[in-house]
């Protein structure tokens, strides 16, 4: 399947961006720059076509370029653009994966960079939220729209956070972050987010909240981001998103749209997006609800030969202007997950029904045709690349992990983390700890203890003139940044705040925990012997925030025997600096020895093993029907 539709492109469309399979001939869709080609790069790879991946990579690195005067999507050009070129990149530059190429030298490499700054000026709005497309040549037009969608926001943290991380710039990880931030800092006292949102003024333009069409990979990417990253921002974000989609959307099986403010049902309707959520839910440990709502989900497919578009809940039919199967892979990608997790041969029938009617219904003379309707089976002339970055991958990877996998992802070096468009990011100490920082010894050590991600030699020529530090800022009464004080400690600074909960200690004000605060310190005045002081750490409109700990004494006798004030210590920390404070600890906070020491004195900190654990984010769902 693969190859007819790979060499149906190669043969009438490359070097245009797609192909049109019916009439055999190609067209340009996004950029003119191969996009099926680059796409696919990582299948060729999985699939272990050495020639093919070899010349398709030589080619791209030769012929692409992107000072050219073309508007694209930032959400199409960073998950099938970027994304392709970053993975066929750390495949081909490592002979772990075995798919080394011998003359390569980081053209895919520099490609990324050069197309990622020409994504930045899409970032210049208040909310830090980007337009929804950019000019690659002259930036964003005057007259951009200033709506884009929740997931145009939203995914841009896997490929940001990864060019960041290998050409050593923390700009791109920064305002992939902030973007996440502006939206999530948005959202309604439900915890939900809606569809649409101004970027200048941060204002909701259409509140229906789902987890399908508009913002199915916001919710996706806040937890690959913590399991790529170690980010436990990510994590928190996640768990409150989940919490709140699973209490709020879930009419189990199905979900449904909801006013992001009340909560009120105002579209049942299954949309093909959903898919994915299965198969995200195994990746969360949730497999229960995955399960019933891929069963569902299948029943839909079962009953036309695909699933389309729109599916109204309500009546049982297909929503009018919704009729079209363009050849999705998000219930494929969740049938994988969950043959993976629970090694179910129904799994398997699963694959096998969606690959019939693959063949039967959608193979035309130099490809796969889009369905225009999934009740008569009319074909359309034409074939998006993710069908080969993803929906033949998934099938591909079913099959080849229940015959006894012999590839990369089930075999290789690496865990892989797959991003929203299929491409394939290994979990290396290169990305994933990059944040250690020689805190421990056989830590992963990038280079010198410097500011960022240290100075390698591979990834010092990626630095530019205009390089901006996040981390650097100065408090005024010393000479030394925060990050200097804290840099070789990190590793050890877990469980300084035990009794701060998640948003707090993130930096983070929200009113539910003010509340439970105020709480808390009123009844620690009211019992001075307790061994600890809750402290608030709200968000700051300046560069500092101010945390105050208690130093925990040997013995509960110490800890009497001392003033209050010689209990308290203060570290200052900035808020572009929260990552120093955000280790996940897996639920226990160990206790650590701490010494900071400055011109003006010094702090010796000695703590206790704690039992305190991180309240757990437990999962709920509305069991109720619709």
């Amino acid at each position: 399947m693969f190859y007819h539709a790979f060499d149906g492109y190669m043969q009438y469309a490359f070097p245009l961006d797609e192909l049109r399979p019916l009439s055999c001939q190609g067209e340009d869709s996004l950029g003119g720059y191969a996009l099926t080609l680059i796409d696919s790069l990582d299948t060729l790879a999985l699939l272990g076509d050495t020639e093919r991946f070899g010349f398709a990579v030589e080619w791209v690195g030769k012929n692409v370029r992107f000072d050219i005067n073309k508007t694209v999507s930032v959400f199409e050009t960073n998950i099938r653009i970027l994304g392709g070129l970053l993975s066929a990149h750390l495949i081909a530059s490592d002979y772990a994966t075995g798919m080394r190429i011998q003359s390569y030298d980081d053209q895919l490499l520099h490609l990324a960079l050069d197309l990622a700054q020409r994504l930045l000026p899409a970032f210049d709005t208040p909310t830090g939220i980007p337009f929804g497309s950019v000019n690659l040549l002259y930036g964003v037009d005057e007259n951009e729209s200033k709506i884009t969608s929740t997931a145009g926001g939203g995914t841009l943290t896997l490929e940001f956070g990864v060019l960041s991380r290998l050409t050593n710039n923390t700009v791109f990880e920064q305002v992939a972050k902030n973007s996440v931030r502006g939206i999530w800092a948005r959202r309604s006292k439900l915890n939900l987010v809606g569809a649409h949102i101004n970027v200048f003024t941060g204002e909701w333009t259409q509140k229906d909240a789902g987890i399908g069409t508009s913002i199915d990979s916001f919710y996706e990417y806040l937890l690959k981001a913590h399991l790529l990253f170690g980010d436990e921002e990510y994590l928190y974000m996640f768990q409150q998103a989940y919490k709140a989609a699973m209490h709020y959307l879930h009419h189990d099986p199905w979900y449904v749209e909801v006013n992001m403010n009340s909560g009120a049902t105002v579209w049942p309707l299954f949309n093909s997006l959903q898919a994915f959520w299965p198969g995200l839910q195994v990746l969360a440990g949730d497999v229960d609800p995955a399960i019933r709502t891929h069963a569902a989900f299948f029943s839909v497919w079962k009953k036309y030969g695909f699933t389309p578009e729109g599916f109204n809940l309500a009546t049982s039919t297909v929503q009018n202007g919704q009729r079209s199967y363009p050849l999705r892979p998000e219930l494929i990608e969740s049938t994988y997950w969950l043959f993976k997790a629970t090694r179910d041969h129904r799994y398997l029938d699963v694959g096998r029904d969606i690959l019939a009617s693959l063949q039967y219904g959608a193979k035309c003379p130099c490809g796969y045709c889009h369905i225009s309707d999934v009740e008569t089976h009319k074909q359309d002339d034409h074939m998006e690349s993710f069908f080969l970055a993803e929906t033949v991958k998934y099938l591909w990877l079913l099959f080849d992990l229940a015959a006894g996998p012999d590839n990369i992802v089930e075999n290789g070096p690496y865990k892989y983390i797959f991003s929203t468009e299929g491409h394939l990011f290994p979990v290396t100490p290169e990305i994933a700890l990059v944040d250690e920082h020689c805190s421990y010894f056989g830590a992963f050590c990038d280079g010198s203890a410097g500011h960022g991600y240290g100075t390698s030699a591979s990834s010092t020529k990626y630095q530019n003139a205009n390089y901006t530090q996040f981390d650097g800022s100065r408090t005024p009464s010393s000479e030394y940044s925060v990050s200097d004080i804290l840099f070789t400690t990190r590793g050890y600074i877990k469980g300084v705040c035990p009794r701060l909960t998640h948003a707090q200690k993130l930096g983070i004000s929200y009113s539910d925990e003010e509340g439970n605060f105020i709480e808390q310190n009123s009844e620690s005045h009211e019992n001075p012997d307790e061994s600890a002081v809750v402290s608030s750490v709200q968000a700051q409109s300046s560069s500092l925030i101010l945390i105050s700990h208690p130093v925990a004494s040997q013995s509960d006798e110490a800890l009497k025997s001392r003033s209050r004030s010689q209990d308290l210590a203060n570290i200052v920390a900035t808020a572009d600096s929260e990552s120093i404070m955000t280790d996940y600890t897996g639920g226990s906070l160990g206790g650590n020895t701490i010494e900071l020491t400055e011109d003006t004195g010094s702090i010796s900190e000695q703590t206790e093993d704690t039992d305190e654990e991180i309240a757990p984010q437990d999962f709920q769902q509305n069991e109720d029907t619709s």
